[in-house]
């Protein structure tokens, strides 16, 4: 969603939760309602964020297969070179 149609979410909940004399239509509860999209509006404005920088936390590296092999620990002295498992 835009910044713009954010805001207007926000401003909207805003109304209708301080401005409006009448607390309800049609058995809904408008205070509410705003408080709803106030706090929806503001999780649209924090949720992009949050995963934003999420994705600077976590960083994916790439093992190739030879730095497995590289990384296993040597072979004991009952055991063969040869008969190493990959």
């Amino acid at each position: 969603m835009p910044m713009g149609g954010i805001l207007t979410v926000i401003a909207f909940g805003a109304i209708l939760t301080f401005a409006l004399a009448e607390g309800s239509v049609g058995g809904l509860n408008l205070r509410i309602m705003g408080i709803i999209l106030m706090l929806g509006g503001a999780l649209a404005l924090l949720l992009p964020l949050l995963l934003r920088t999420r994705s600077r936390w976590s960083r994916s590296t790439a093992r190739s297969r030879q730095d497995a092999i590289d990384d296993r620990p040597p072979h004991s002295p009952a055991e063969p070179p040869g008969n190493r498992r990959p």
